[in-house]
């Protein structure tokens, strides 16, 4: 846990962060998600990985939109988007601001530094100005990292939520004394909710406490997950070798079919409706909010009722079994745990609706109607050109002996 001195250190930072743009008027407010907007169309879907994310420029052009007369305002944004705790990162970013003093952007090129990447540090200050969102490295300094491979993906599945829901992400309340609220649960899961929680979670906290939307690379439940959304925290870990089994391209393990875009999206679809399911009714008065308690999509007595009797339009170990430990992906885990039903319910409503709607059509009116307030999409079945593909002879005979199939 982090110390208290370091809270109250944290809490000063986030207070000065916030009350610079109150002192001048003329700065544009924070969050607006008016430059990464809502795809309702197939657009994004459709796309390979290296199509249809924003280029340099344009990321230029919301970073210069959001620093307009606040030249102070990259510096506290850099701060926040490489807090850690560890000594290790400490250490780097300490070497880094000493080599960067003579930059023509000094903030800018610390955190070029961070991610090894221009575009991947303008994409990342550019999503955090406009959604709320922060990318991150993990706390352990030499735990596997995002690229920007991988931030072009969450840009793309960002823009596909709605913004009403995106804003209920980022009102999120941080949990506070979690030892004392489980410790009547039986002691291997108190075991396994503490190592859920990263060290470093306090850096995220804002003065208003709450918790902006965080996507950090880890390792998901037993490190068997492509990505896992821990106690109700809006904070998604990806396990980046499973996940990016989800690319375009590769060679999947019990599924006869290569996929020809950018099949990440779906996963990171999926894990927002999670947090979407945590969020969607919180009035931001509890003092502690942890998912066993409160009241949220999947546990409302009248929205569990259409969930259960919601068919899905794919089974999800059709969907999902080239990317997830197997035994896991089975009639009992969708169908018996709602809180998974809904979340495939939500990602199968933003990304092949057509056959959702066939399929389940009270399903897709109350998704339409009490989720998404009368918001359509268009799906993958209107892509123009071809998403998939079966395995060649020679792709099947590999893959056996790889392991991949």
């Amino acid at each position: 846990m982090i110390a208290k001195k370091n809270v109250l250190v944290l809490l000063f930072f986030f207070h000065t962060f916030s009350a610079a743009y109150a002192a001048e008027i003329k700065v544009h407010h924070l969050f607006q998600n008016k430059f990464f907007s809502h795809s309702q169309n197939s657009e994004l879907l459709c796309a390979t990985s290296s199509e249809n994310y924003f280029s340099n420029e344009e990321l230029e052009k919301v970073i210069a939109y959001y620093e307009k007369n606040n030249p102070s305002m990259r510096h506290r944004a850099v701060q926040l988007l490489t807090n850690h705790i560890s000594q290790e990162h400490k250490d780097f970013l300490n070497e880094v601001n000493q080599s960067c003093q003579q930059a023509d952007s000094p903030d800018l090129c610390v955190l070029e530094q961070y991610w090894q990447s221009k575009e991947a540090a303008l994409r990342v200050l550019a999503l955090f100005y406009d959604t709320k969102t922060i990318i991150k490295h993990n706390d352990d300094f030499d735990f596997p990292r995002f690229t920007k491979d991988h931030i072009r993906s969450f840009e793309k599945a960002v823009r596909k939520i709605p913004v009403f829901l995106r804003e209920t992400i980022t009102k999120a309340k941080p949990i506070r004394k979690l030892r004392e609220f489980i410790k009547d649960l039986p002691p291997s899961k108190q075991e396994l909710i503490i190592e859920a929680f990263p060290e470093d979670s306090e850096t995220r906290v804002w003065l208003d406490d709450t918790h902006p939307l965080s996507l950090l690379p880890g390792t998901g439940f037993m490190g068997q997950v492509v990505a896992q959304v821990f106690n109700g925290r809006n904070s998604i870990v990806f396990t980046i070798d499973s996940f990016d089994k989800a690319k375009d391209g590769g060679i999947y393990r019990d599924i006869d079919l290569k996929y020809l875009v950018d099949f990440r999206l779906a996963l990171i679809i999926h894990e927002l409706a999670h947090v979407i399911d945590n969020f969607f009714f919180w009035d931001g008065k509890q003092d502690l909010y942890f998912f066993y308690r409160y009241r949220k999509i999947s546990t409302d007595t009248r929205m569990r009722d259409y969930i259960n009797s919601s068919k899905l339009a794919l089974w999800p170990s059709k969907w999902f079994e080239a990317f997830e430990y197997l035994y896991e992906v089975n009639e009992g885990r969708y169908n018996g745990t709602v809180q998974e039903k809904f979340a495939e319910l939500f990602a199968q409503y933003v990304l092949i609706p057509e056959k959702l709607k066939s399929v389940s059509p009270l399903g897709y009116a109350w998704m339409r109607d009490d989720v998404f307030q009368g918001i359509e999409y268009q799906g993958y079945e209107h892509c123009n050109k071809q998403i998939t593909r079966h395995l060649t002879w020679w792709e099947d005979a590999i893959a056996k002996p790889l392991g991949f199939y």
